[in-house]
């Protein structure tokens, strides 16, 4: 994967197909043309704003497809943003002479020829089979900022500091629209029993089998067993998984169905997990203990 526009090969090859997406792609403005003959309109245009300069990190609101679907979506990652650095234009019409005509705070739409993208831009060895039939890619993209890498990491440190700071008071919000008057476990777990079981509660070193679902406190879901119809089994105990499961599982009595409200400290801390879980996040699981295994 050639390293100049996505550093990480996965995110390219994800594919979201969206039914009637081709509202996304809309615009009433005019299209213009570069001497290259680079397609292009501005849906905000903000001439007093900077441009990134080379070798900047941007930071982009973006999402690319044909008419009929959506092949990428930064919504799709943690912060909603796709971050590249800022290079050269490497043949006329590309990627960065697309990014070249923007300024700081700029959103528009632009349409790129799809195979040259795929196959010197993105280093594709060919156009991948989802996009192959696409004559060209129509792009909607918004430069949030452009920094360097020291001010990016700066900006992601403060952002976490400000996480990690509003945490307790997001929980406490949460409770409060949900009417919920639970009194936390001295660790900080909260657990709302839905539904009292009928077995035996799970001691260390057991083997327990729980279905569950995972949500953030907006309600966005990361995760569910009941999805995939399989429950998920672990080890009482032994570290296997988030402190808030050892703990809030261990307090029920099997065929119960319980709510845990996981704060970060329990749950993934100031690291997060993958692209749905942001640092500091507490987690909403509905679980139900299904059987204590042999």
């Amino acid at each position: 994967m050639n390293k100049r526009f996505f550093s990480v090969s996965a995110i390219l090859v994800m594919v979201v197909i969206l039914a009637g997406s081709c509202g996304v792609f809309s615009g009433s403005a005019k299209y213009r043309f570069t001497e290259n003959g680079l397609q292009y309109r501005f849906i905000e245009h903000n001439k007093k704003n900077p441009q990134p300069a080379i070798g900047k990190i941007m930071s982009l609101d973006i999402t690319y497809g044909s008419a009929d679907s959506v092949l990428f979506s930064s919504n799709n990652m943690p912060t909603g943003l796709f971050k590249i650095p800022m290079l050269e234009s490497a043949f006329p019409g590309d990627f960065y002479e697309m990014m070249n005509l923007l300024h700081i705070g700029d959103s528009a739409q632009f349409v790129l020829k799809a195979e040259p993208f795929f196959t010197k831009t993105a280093g594709y060895p060919e156009v991948p089979t989802n996009a192959r039939g696409i004559e060209k890619l129509t792009f909607n993209v918004r430069l949030v900022s452009a920094m360097t890498k020291e001010e990016l990491a700066a900006a992601e440190d403060a952002k976490k500091e400000e996480l990690r700071l509003s945490e307790a008071d997001r929980i406490k919000a949460y409770l409060a629209k949900n009417n919920i008057s639970v009194e936390p476990t001295t660790s900080g777990l909260y657990l709302l029993i839905e539904e009292e079981g009928y077995g035996a509660k799970p001691r260390k070193g057991d083997r327990v089998k729980v279905h569950y679902s995972g949500t953030l406190l907006d309600g966005k879901k990361f995760d569910s067993s009941w999805d995939r119809g399989t429950p998920f089994e672990f080890v009482i105990g032994q570290g296997r998984v988030i402190k808030g499961w050892d703990e809030g599982i261990a307090m029920l009595k099997v065929g119960s169905k319980a709510t845990l409200i996981v704060p970060s400290k329990l749950g993934y801390g100031e690291r997060g997990a993958g692209r749905d879980i942001p640092p500091y996040a507490p987690l909403i699981f509905e679980v139900e203990l299904i059987d204590i295994a042999d």
